[in-house]
């Protein structure tokens, strides 16, 4: 039922602005929620029962998460102009692909690093594991939950999306840092464009300029954790051990550096 709902809404939400814009953690975590509350009442609160919100919980995300990216995909096709056929063949054969490497992928992390470990927190699971084991426990802080449902309002009322406030609430200040720069970044180029052509054109570049950074950065960690797996250790030379006291400050002029090839990069004329 949860899934049939946000499916509709993921592949509305998708259509109609992008991919970007689909909340599917916030589905999630609304969908642990009811279930966990159901289970709870009908005293389902033992592992087995853990497990049964869980299997909900990745229905729902799975999808939601597949109807927006089949959205898009359609969406996008139509514009090209690609027929219905070849789309479904397409959308088929993404499917299966992307469940065989998602689940190989996942499982070589796991064995390499370990969820909850250093190298791989895993926020989103570590929250929605507090959300089920909590309403089951009857032990979540239904105070804070209060106090969050209220600053969401408040953000509502002065027009600030919640959900992504949310995210940059629970998320580590370590991930977050790199969105919130960017974010400057694009105020920044938009306030210096000319035009709104201008301005959507310099967009459009750091947009693809980020989604090679994050999709090479998938690559490349899934790569090291590969190296790591077979040979029972991270590989040397990777990670901050080597620049002892002064990582904090290597890490400062590479960033920086990289924001200056991001906004060199926006301003080029090709």
């Amino acid at each position: 039922i949860f899934a049939f709902f946000f499916v509709t809404v993921s592949s509305r939400i998708v259509g109609l602005i992008g991919v970007t814009s689909n909340p599917t953690s916030g589905m999630t975590i609304a969908s642990l929620l009811a279930t966990s509350g159901i289970f709870l009442l009908f005293g389902w609160t033992d592992d087995t029962g853990k497990a049964a919100a869980l299997t909900v919980g990745c229905v729902v995300a799975i999808a939601a998460s597949i109807a927006g990216d089949t959205s898009q995909d359609l969406k996008t096709g139509f514009l090209l102009g690609a027929t219905p056929r070849r789309q479904q063949i397409g959308e088929l054969v993404g499917v299966l692909t992307s469940a065989t490497f998602v689940c190989l992928a996942v499982i070589l992390l796991d064995k390499a690093y370990g969820f909850g470990t250093e190298e791989l927190p895993a926020p989103q699971a570590t929250l929605m594991m507090v959300v089920i084991e909590g309403v089951l426990q009857n032990a979540l802080p239904w105070m804070l939950v209060g106090i969050g449902v209220l600053i969401a309002l408040v953000c509502e009322l002065f027009k600030i999306p919640s959900l992504p406030f949310a995210v940059g609430v629970y998320l580590p200040l370590s991930t977050f840092t790199p969105v919130f720069a960017g974010g400057l970044l694009r105020m920044y180029l938009e306030k210096k464009s000319s035009s709104k052509e201008e301005a959507q054109a310099r967009r459009e570049k750091g947009v693809l300029f980020s989604s090679g950074l994050v999709g090479g950065e998938g690559i490349l960690g899934i790569g090291i954790a590969a190296v790591a797996f077979i040979q029972g250790n991270a590989p040397k030379g990777f990670g901050y051990e080597w620049a002892g006291v002064a990582a904090p400050l290597v890490a400062l002029v590479v960033f920086g550096l990289l924001v200056e090839f991001l906004r060199r990069s926006c301003l080029t004329k090709e």
